[in-house]
């Protein structure tokens, strides 16, 4: 770490870097680590040991001759000061913005940000309340544009590999069938999980645009509160569509926020593209903004709007939010639900502006990064309405959008209290699941042969493998005899009565009660089986999930039942775990150590009670799971 500026032996020795002529632009000081490190570090240094002691303005005339200072701006929230903003221009076209942060006079943060005489973004630097400096990202531009976002640590030294800004698209083909645009601030289509979804050309080029920058390039980033530290978003709404209608064909557009006046040519760009549904998770207060939009959707009649409408935990019929309060006949208008029913915290609502509520918090999605993150808001509860639209189209491809959005409004039901127009949806990824249940395919596998002891409890599950989902049959085997061993202490075997690999939708693949509902339908129905899984799409995420007769009351399919992701740990103990969870018949955990059902399954926790042994027994036979 570069040590506290604030102290005078500091401010001499970055007076003594900068007085040697560094300050021109681009000149090097160094690039031993791949990173240029240039005078415009040296320049914030000094301004952070400025901002920290909190010096004036002739303190600044004194550090850099010839400097134009614009007033000194207060930060304020209500009537409370909490600090002041100022920028510099230097006289080699340098604009420096510095901002002290002190509520109570008591410093908190100091950041510098440098940018060009253009105006472009190089450098940031922030150092905390004892001017250390924590913190640095600069921007590395090419041929004019900025390339990549480089991100560095308090001694200007990269913590992490950079971040694309503009890259070209990867190489892939169009595999979809219903084209979605998605109108948000773009998608990193570099994640595989998202390129897979691309619609593209002949010549596999992909279909979006960027009508900020107005390029072809529509990559993941909002960057109005600041280019250094750009918003994502996109990315996490389009993960949802493609998760819960993975025959999506993605069309991305980064929105036109520069100037609004191009959603015109946006739609027209999608019209183009053959979209049938646009999903539009974003919005603003001011009518203004809207006018393109409002015209272009008149004109298109063809296409369906999802809209969010908005976290400001307002009514929007009287504080309206746009464009979910624009009146037009081909756009559905979603908010969030609580579990109860009613609109969730933070979520708008509007009897006469908002069509729908529709289950957005919690939401498993991918970040910027491919990383899985819980997401919540009203922009994620439109994402599945779309899906849900999408899923429709894939099975009536002819629908027009009327008759589309007069599809899913029948699919509500009534809401409690007064909040939307239609009422709710619970849960959309139930409905419309005919291409789910089509695409199961279930062959049945050989069941491998152990040395059973004869005689004795013998308990047999089926075990269901899902195609493409981490699981290989040796790995599967060698999971279950493990665990049988555990559960042998007990006098009880356990062998596979059957062994079945499922082909199904990528959809499928992942653990949710809607996902498991069906599958436990369709698959084997009755008995217990275990199926083995790609992931969960839960929060809290569990590696593994049981369901006795407790928790399956109104899913009498689930009884009997466990997932297990392809993710766990010490998957041979889970396994041992979940299993006799299920011949208790019993959720309860142990908090006995070295115990088998203890809550934290562990390599050092294997071991069963003669009184747990006792009661698997006892219920197992009870309901019929001992031969």
């Amino acid at each position: 770490m570069v040590g506290p500026l604030r102290h005078n032996k500091t401010t001499r020795t970055l007076r003594v870097f900068l007085g040697v002529g560094l300050l021109a632009p681009g000149l090097l000081v160094g690039s031993a680590y791949g990173v240029t490190q240039t005078a415009d570090q040296g320049l914030a240094l000094a301004l952070v040991s400025l901002g920290c002691d909190d010096a004036d303005d002739a303190s600044y005339v004194s550090e850099f001759p010839g400097v134009t200072l614009e007033p000194r701006q207060p930060l304020a929230r209500g009537e409370q000061v909490f600090g002041w903003r100022q920028t510099l221009q230097l006289p080699n076209h340098r604009r420096a913005v510095l901002e002290r942060i002190a509520p109570q006079g008591h410093l908190r943060r100091i950041s510098v940000e440098i940018r060009d005489s253009d105006s472009n973004p190089l450098l940031v630097v922030l150092a905390d309340q004892d001017c250390s400096l924590r913190e640095a990202r600069a921007i590395r531009y090419q041929d004019g544009r900025a390339e990549s976002l480089l991100l560095l640590d308090g001694e200007f030294q990269p913590r992490a590999d950079p971040v694309p800004m503009n890259p070209p698209f990867p190489a892939g083909k169009d595999s979809g069938q219903v084209a979605v645009a998605l109108v948000d601030s773009g998608v990193n289509y570099l994640l595989p999980e998202i390129s897979q979804h691309l619609a593209r050309d002949a010549q596999g080029t992909p279909l979006g645009f960027d009508f900020w920058d107005m390029d072809a390039r529509p990559f993941d980033a909002h960057p109005v509160r600041s280019e250094f530290f750009p918003q994502r978003h996109g990315t996490r709404t389009a993960s949802i569509i493609t998760r819960e209608a993975p025959q999506t064909r993605l069309v991305p557009y980064r929105y036109p926020r520069p100037d609004m006046q191009r959603m015109e040519d946006l739609i027209t760009h999608a019209v183009a593209a053959g979209v049938r549904v646009v999903n539009m998770s974003l919005g603003s207060n001011r009518e203004s903004q809207w006018t393109a939009f409002e015209y272009a959707a008149l004109r298109h009649p063809e296409l369906l709007f999802v809209v969010s409408a908005g976290n400001n935990s307002r009514n929007i019929d009287l504080e309206p939010a746009y464009p979910a309060v624009v009146p037009l006949e081909n756009m559905l208008v979603v908010s969030s639900v609580a579990s109860d029913g009613y609109p969730a915290e933070g979520a708008n609502w509007g009897k006469e502006s908002v069509d729908l509520l529709v289950p957005g918090e919690h939401i498993a999605a991918l970040n910027f990064l491919g990383e899985t993150v819980e997401v919540s808001g009203s922009s994620y509860a439109a994402a599945r309405v779309t899906a849900l639209a999408a899923r429709i189209l894939l099975r009536t491809p002819d629908l027009t959008a009327a008759e589309l959005r007069d599809e899913i409004l029948s699919l509500a039901q009534p809401a409690p209290g007064n909040f939307v127009r239609h009422g709710l949806i619970a849960e959309p990824s139930d409905l419309v699941r005919q291409g789910d249940l089509q695409s199961l395919a279930i062959h049945s596998r050989s069941v491998w042969q152990d040395d059973y002891p004869d005689g004795g409890d013998v308990f047999m599950p089926t075990f269901v493998i899902l195609g493409d989902s981490g699981w290989e049959m040796g790995r599967v085997q060698e999971i279950a005899q493990k665990a049988a061993a555990l559960i042998r202490a007990c006098g009880i075997t356990v062998r596979p009565a059957g062994v079945l690999e499922v082909e199904a939708n990528p959809s499928l693949r992942d653990f949710s009660r809607s996902n498991a509902k069906l599958l436990a339908g369709k698959v084997m129905p009755g008995g217990s089986r275990v199926f083995f899984i790609r992931d969960t799409l839960d929060r809290p995420a569990y590696d593994a999930v049981t369901f006795g007769t407790g928790n399956s009351r109104r899913n009498p399919e689930l009884r009997f039942t466990v997932w297990i992701t392809a993710l766990t740990r010490d998957p041979h103990i889970a396994l041992a775990h979940e299993l006799v969870h299920v011949l208790l018949d019993d959720g309860a955990h142990s908090a006995l150590p070295d115990n088998l059902m203890r809550a934290d399954t562990a390599p050092g926790n294997l071991l069963l009670t003669p009184e747990q042994c006792t009661g698997m027994r006892d219920n197992a036979r009870k309901n019929g799971l001992l031969h």
